[in-house]
């Protein structure tokens, strides 16, 4: 390998959050894993994402 190659290697990924979800403290219904972290769906709308804002 060269200086190049190892320049353009990716870094470790982090860990993903597992086991159960917590739950919402405004609803108190369980959150879901959306774009790496949890959030509740129903208190913040269906289109989450960060192209829909």
């Amino acid at each position: 390998m060269d200086e190049e190659d190892i320049l353009n290697e990716l870094p470790p990924l982090p860990k993903v959050e597992k086991g159960p979800p917590p739950e919402c403290p405004f609803c108190g219904d369980p959150m879901s894993f959306v774009d790496a972290d949890w959030a509740c769906q129903d208190c913040n709308g269906e289109l989450m994402g960060p192209e829909t804002g």
